[in-house]
């Protein structure tokens, strides 16, 4: 039944990931040109423009958010993995994958429910771009509860790997010896 789920989420996780990151290309992409066009207005022709800070800073917000799903959903995420390296393949590890995954839950939903309170509060307007500001303090939550998805996944796959240890434990002997 784990396994089950776990498929199932990733038949919807895998595709708004990729999504999503392509999306954050795109913007990394119109916010290196909106770069370039700020160094080529305040050095060469020496005017200026007030809106680049603001956009790149925005452009880079929406970005970090986007990529969430797809860095959590590939193990992408910044870690100190000095520990759990060596205790890959026991059910310690899959303990500790349990426990890493729900709180990452506890945390998204923390930060969901901090984010929509502060998304509440931005009717005002950015200082030199016409959009209201709660259009960048809508991406936080959103892409967060997203982001619940993907550690639902990886929740389901420890779990799954936990109760059915050795099974999991012959399937990576199997891997090993093929290599």
């Amino acid at each position: 039944m784990l396994k089950a789920m776990e498929r199932a989420l990733h038949t919807i996780n895998a595709p708004i990931s990729r999504w999503t990151a392509n999306l954050a290309g795109f913007m990394l992409l119109v916010m290196t040109v909106i770069v370039l066009i700020q160094v080529a207005f305040r050095y060469v022709l020496n005017t200026p423009l007030s809106w680049t800070d603001e956009s790149s800073r925005f452009l880079m917000i929406y970005m970090t958010y986007l990529c969430l799903p797809l860095i959590y959903l590939n193990d992408r995420n910044i870690a100190m993995s000095f520990v759990t390296d060596k205790l890959k393949g026991t059910r310690v590890y899959e303990l500790l994958m349990i426990i890493a995954h729900v709180a990452a839950l506890v945390l998204f939903a923390v930060w969901i429910y901090f984010g929509y309170t502060f998304f509440k509060t931005g009717s005002v307007m950015a200082d030199s771009l016409p959009i209201p500001m709660y259009m960048v303090y809508a991406i936080p939550p959103v892409m967060l509860f997203i982001s619940c998805f993907s550690a639902l996944e990886k929740l389901c796959g420890s779990l799954h790997k936990l109760i059915h240890f050795n099974a999991v434990k012959q399937e990576l002997k199997a891997a090993q010896a093929a290599e």
